[in-house]
């Protein structure tokens, strides 16, 4: 009997490998990541969401909290068919985060990423294609945001996103007064031009951080992005440091780096030169 469920689970098991379609897998991966590197699971009950994340640590009181903002995740499998479920096989925000040595961190990932049964209440595939961006998905994670600051006593937080991660910390960062600043990797600043160059349908449903670039322009800001990356080419980045007054050194374009590599393998130096030069006056 062992042998025969043991025969069945092996093919279901490999083509939920293929097609990173389990959602059990990529919790679990998610899980060790975080485990490895002291993190604790969170949720947050967040308005319109409830947000699944990892924290560590806490800050001095009146000190800063570190904020890591999940990628877009899974949104599609293909370029006409969204995803089921938009958690990401690789989540990267979270690997960075793990590699931060920041006293207090906490990992917030997407809407409808990483929650099931009652918890993924309104997630339907809108909000992992053209309401990505939805200012209920700004809400849910300034919800998020407050509610770790208020239990952990902090004055001040640090948001870092990746990919579309990097677009929700712009989107933050200029509704709120207690940034200490902002880095983006790989981020889509600028949806408009994003939609455009890929020939996809704009995203209507979403807030386009370019559309905001002058209420953050005071900001301390690096957005790093690969020169080979092809999902978010270095001129998407470029048209929103234009478009907030940036000096070209608020923008960093890191050769041999694609959207996904190698960004987690040198986290701990480019994290430390964006503190170093992203300081408030």
């Amino acid at each position: 009997m062992t042998g025969t469920v043991s025969g069945r689970l092996v093919p279901i098991l490999a083509l939920c490998l293929l097609l990173a379609g389990c959602l059990a897998l990529r919790r679990e991966r998610a899980a060790a990541i975080a485990e490895a590197a002291g993190f604790r699971a969170r949720e947050f009950d967040a308005g319109a969401f409830v947000l699944a994340g990892f924290e560590r640590g806490a800050p001095a009181k009146g000190g800063t909290l570190t904020v890591y903002l999940e990628g877009d995740g899974r949104a599609w499998v293909s370029r006409t068919q969204l995803a089921e479920d938009p958690t990401p096989s690789d989540p990267l925000a979270l690997r960075l985060a793990a590699v931060d040595p920041a006293p207090a961190i906490l990992y917030l990932a997407r809407p409808c990423q990483y929650v099931e049964g009652a918890a993924a209440r309104h997630c339907t595939p809108f909000y992992w294609s053209s309401g990505r961006l939805a200012p209920e998905v700004v809400d849910a994670a300034m919800r998020a945001i407050d509610a770790a600051m208020a239990e952990s006593g902090a004055a001040s937080v640090e948001l870092l996103g990746y990919s579309g991660g990097g677009a929700l910390a712009v989107l933050i960062a200029a509704r709120r007064r207690d940034v200490l600043r902002v880095v983006t990797i790989a981020a889509d600043l600028d949806l408009a031009a994003w939609t455009h160059h890929h020939g996809v349908t704009p995203m209507r449903g979403s807030l386009d951080p370019v559309a905001e670039a002058a209420r953050v322009a005071a900001l301390p800001q690096l957005h790093y992005v690969g020169a080979d990356d092809e999902i978010v080419p270095p001129s998407i980045v470029e048209g929103f440091r234009r478009a907030a007054g940036l000096s070209a050194d608020r923008l960093v374009v890191v050769p041999g780096y694609t959207h996904h590599c190698c960004w987690a393998e040198t986290w701990r130096e480019l994290i430390a030169r964006a503190r170093q030069s992203a300081v408030p006056h």
